[in-house]
């Protein structure tokens, strides 16, 4: 308070880069589009296993089979891609 009526306060202002910022809320954002459409694949590949069709692979129906295998690759995808480009992120900024 002593500084305050002296009129010697100081203020220090750190602002945040707004390249980093948006460079997060893009990946952010891109990760649960993804995982939103991988989701989709599965839960409408599971809708599909219950409808009987002539073309079959491994004694299920094939749309449903070729769905669930594409969530599958997307998902690896998508837990690989997180995995090996954050970490070089982590390891420069300290």
């Amino acid at each position: 308070m002593d500084a305050l009526s002296e009129g010697q306060v100081t203020l220090n202002i750190q602002g945040i880069e707004e390249k980093e910022l948006m460079r997060g809320i893009q990946k952010l954002s891109n990760r649960l589009t993804t995982g939103l459409i991988v989701a989709a694949l599965t839960v409408g590949a599971a809708m599909l296993m219950r409808i009987d069709t002539k073309w079959k692979l491994v004694g299920y129906p094939g749309i449903a089979i070729i769905c669930f295998l594409t969530a599958a690759f997307a998902g690896v995808w998508l837990i690989l891609n997180s995995v090996t480009r954050d970490l070089p992120q982590r390891r420069r900024r300290r």
